[in-house]
């Protein structure tokens, strides 16, 4: 239990002012008394800092009766208040200019620290020695859980996979840095007097050269680039840098302990046998044993939240760095549903409002600006780190060689691995705690390393163009670009399939039985599982691996089953390959588009939900829908899903479409994807074609384009029964919308483009009525309660604007 000593100075004070009321003296009182004399308090005090100084107590601190604890908790308060007021003030100014909050944080500790207000002898009464032992043990804490998360969220089966990807460039951008920060440390560290001298500068170079992993997985997050190709590729070179910190980690704890050598390596074995041949079992049992969809049982939680403070504190009282406790435990528990996402979410709540405001108070404690005298020691310092920074940004153009990537993306990445945050924070705190640095040192890094992130992460932000996801130059990109349009009649149509739930494969099937796939136009449809990125650190874009052993079976393991069995049922001209992407929403149409653009696929299918249980995450996947259509470089269609065909059997395919044609880029996609299904010998379609009579603000290259797809249209089923073309003509939006209402409910489908044209006076004149705006106005309406029921099925085509006309690829190369 953490107490508070009484100070020294007043107790004597007050034996005075007893002595002259004639009262009597403090020390005469009775044995079992709160209050002590100045000799007994004095014996109590080395007693007690000598037990914080032991090296096996570094976070256990142990109660004595005679200590008195008084009024810990309104200060404990008090400090908490203080620092989330400056911290949200600092971000709400702050956030204007780009800054992450991890430097509104740090700025906050060193406000509340020596350096500004602290400063100030009347301030100290909020944050006296005695006080802060409190803050301190929540410091560790917060570390403690924090290093747990990021272990956790990381997805310890591809770790391999990944490093092997990027292992060139990995090694390249580690190499580089430390070389040349350990040269220039062995080379000046006589003039660095505050640095520990022998095996210690060998961390100290690499930990300036290495970037962490966490910290680089925040700052992606942060910066909205976990999808993009740049944001990968840094976190595959920082996850191998993580493998070469956990290596560095347990030499760090046999240099630590090298007086106990033998009985630190018993102890870390004893305890990692104990996590992974006792607790693991443990955690796989209650993630079979959770139903899918269910949340964990309390109990597993509790003990779960639970277990990273037992076994840091383990680990630190039996001669072992806290963070080793920490790191089993977060190995030990699968990242992602049910228990990895839960106890992240869980322990999120408790990391980011209780313990890591006091772990910025610690750090703020730590950074002393009247510490800097010696300013030689000071320069050659800086000189050393900031060559670490440029020697990282140097190996970047050295990996050009092997990934050919752009300059500019070059710089990018290189500002991206020189990113700093909590990791070299709780570094720092650990170097000082074992007097491995002394305060200047300190508060020279650590004002290097928020300088540095405070600079770097608004240039990102500035410079990273969001069109642009690949790391080559965009002049290979316009070879990528397809549309239904430019896609030959007499080839392999590929379509990339996006299914958020088991409920919509059948008629996902059914919609690709109804694009005719035969032998000289076959089908090949990219069936994606889209995923939320939850209790995980990294994106996941890659093929379904139906041969992997899992723990228990889950939704895309029954999706990716229903489809194969399905395709493989229906005709050999139509095939599936199963892929999985998991990623933050906000994000996840990066790797939709890249996955189109690497497999050459002209047509993307999405679904359209509404009413869903949770509203928020209705709202995200209306965002997601949005943001395809304004990112990918090909068509893109949504289905509004109300259910199975009505004229659907189990024994006979029948499917009637109904297409409204009004012109424009979007419905001359949408009349190449009719040109499929025509050739249906079960499918009959009928085309309104929509002309506004006396529109003088028409385009006449747009209309005589419109002309020659209809009429082409029209030559190529001349002698089809099964298509049906019928026009109609219209004054002004309101008699359209009302033509559009009088067509039957008697369509399994009804096909129409996004938008007519840019600046349309239709799409002007009924803006104001649009409630989804992926569906365009036709596609609204017709998906509304209002029409039918929202009973009827609608496909919403949308061609991006400026979209490249190339030549065909299909037959320069095969299908991945």
């Amino acid at each position: 239990m953490a107490t508070v000593v009484i100070n020294r100075k007043k107790i004597e004070q007050k034996q005075d002012i007893l002595k002259r009321k004639g009262k009597k003296n403090l020390t005469d009182s009775k044995p079992n008394t709160r209050l002590m004399s100045a000799s007994n308090l004095t014996n109590h005090q080395q007693n007690y800092q000598s037990r914080l100084l032991d090296k096996n107590f570094k976070t256990c601190v142990t109660y004595h009766k005679n200590l008195v604890a008084a009024n810990a908790f309104p200060v404990f308060l008090l400090q908490i208040s203080l620092f989330s007021l400056i911290s949200e003030l600092l971000h709400l100014v702050l956030k204007r200019l780009k800054q992450p909050k991890v430097v509104c944080n740090v700025l906050a500790g060193i406000i509340l620290g020596p350096s500004v207000l602290g400063h100030f002898e009347r301030w100290n009464a909020i944050f006296r020695p005695e006080e802060m032992l409190l803050v301190n043990t929540m410091s560790i804490m917060g570390g403690i859980y924090f290093i747990f998360i990021v272990t956790l969220q990381m997805d310890k089966a591809r770790i391999l996979k990944t490093v092997r990807n990027g292992w060139s460039v990995s090694v390249t951008c580690l190499v580089v840095p430390f070389t040349i920060s350990s040269f220039l440390t062995s080379l000046l560290h006589r003039y660095i007097p505050g640095v520990n001298k022998g095996p210690f500068l060998y961390f100290f170079s690499v930990t300036l050269a290495k970037p962490f992993f966490p910290v680089i997985a925040h700052a992606m997050n942060e910066l909205n680039l976990l999808t993009s190709e740049l944001g990968q590729l840094a976190m595959s070179c920082s996850i191998l840098s993580e493998l070469l910190s956990w290596m560095n980690l347990i030499l760090a704890m046999l240099f630590k302990a090298n007086n106990h050598l033998l009985k630190t390596e018993i102890t870390f074995c004893a305890l990692a046998f104990f996590m992974f041949f006792i607790v693991r079992p443990a955690v796989k049992w209650i993630i079979r044993t959770t139903p899918e969809g269910k949340a964990v049982k309390e109990i597993y939680m509790v003990a779960m939240l639970l277990l990273p403070g037992i076994t840091g504190a383990l680990s630190d009282a039996t001669g072992l760095n806290f963070m080793s406790g920490a790191v089993l435990t977060g190995l030990v528990v699968p990242a992602g549903p049910p228990l990895g996402s839960a106890v992240v979410k869980k322990s999120e709540i408790i990391m980011d409002n209780i313990f890591m405001p006091f772990f910025y108070i610690h750090i703020g404690q730590l950074f002393n600006v009247y510490s800097i005298t010696n300013w030689k020691a000071f320069a050659i310092l800086q000189i050393i780190i900031l060559a670490a920074y440029f020697a990282r940004v140097a190996a970047i153009f050295l990996s050009l060689i092997f990934y050919k990537i752009s300059i500019r993306n070059a710089i990018l990445f290189g500002l991206i691995l020189n990113i700093k945050g909590v990791i070299e924070l709780l570094l720092l705190t650990e170097w000082r705690t074992h007097k491995y640095v002394d305060d200047q040192t300190v508060t020279t890094i650590m004002l290097s390393h928020t300088a540095v992130t405070a600079i770097v992460i608004p240039l990102i932000s500035m410079y990273y163009d969001p069109n642009s996801t690949r790391l080559q130059s965009s002049c290979k990109l316009e070879k990528r670009t397809r549309t239904l349009g430019t896609t030959s009649m007499d080839s392999e149509l590929r379509i990339l399939f996006g299914i958020h739930h088991e409920d919509s494969i059948h008629n996902i099937i059914n919609l690709l039985k109804a694009l005719n796939p035969t032998e000289m136009s076959p089908i090949c449809a990219y069936v994606v599982h889209l995923v939320e990125l939850v209790g995980r650190a990294e994106s996941l874009s890659a093929p379904y691996d139906a041969q992997r052993r899992r723990l228990k079976e889950n939704s895309t393991d029954r999706i990716m089953r229903a489809v194969t069995n399905q395709t493989k049922s229906s005709c050999v001209s139509l095939t599936s390959q199963p892929f999985k992407i998991i990623a933050p929403y906000h994000t996840m149409h990066e790797s939709i588009c890249k996955l189109a653009e690497d497999k050459f696929a002209p047509l993307i299918l999405i679904p359209f939900h509404k009413g869903l249980e949770f509203q928020e995450i209705e709202t995200c996947l209306h965002q997601l829908n949005l943001n395809i259509q304004a990112y990918a470089q090909c068509t893109i269609g949504i289905l509004v899903d109300s259910g199975l065909p009505r004229s659907l059997s189990s024994t006979h395919f029948s499917y009637d479409v109904a297409v409204f044609f009004l012109g424009g880029a979007d419905d001359r996609e949408v009349m190449a994807l009719v040109s499929r299904m025509a050739g249906h010998p079960s499918l009959t379609v009928t085309v309104f074609k929509i002309d506004f009579k006396g529109n003088q603000a028409e385009n006449e290259c747009e209309r005589q384009l419109d002309e020659y797809v209809m009429n082409e249209f029209r030559e190529r089923n001349a002698g089809n029964a099964c298509v049906v073309c019928r026009e109609m003509m219209v004054n002004d939006s309101t008699e359209l919308m009302s033509s559009i209402r009088l067509i039957e409910n008697i369509y399994d489908l009804v096909i129409v483009g996004k938008q007519r044209g840019v600046g349309s006076p239709f799409e002007q004149e009924m803006k104001p009525w649009l409630e989804y705006a992926e569906l365009g106005i036709i596609g609204d309406m017709l998906a509304s309660a209002d029409f039918y029921g929202g009973t009827m099925s609608v496909l919403v085509v949308h061609c991006t604007e400026n979209q490249l006309i190339t030549t065909d690829p299909i037959n320069a190369e095969s299908p991945a």
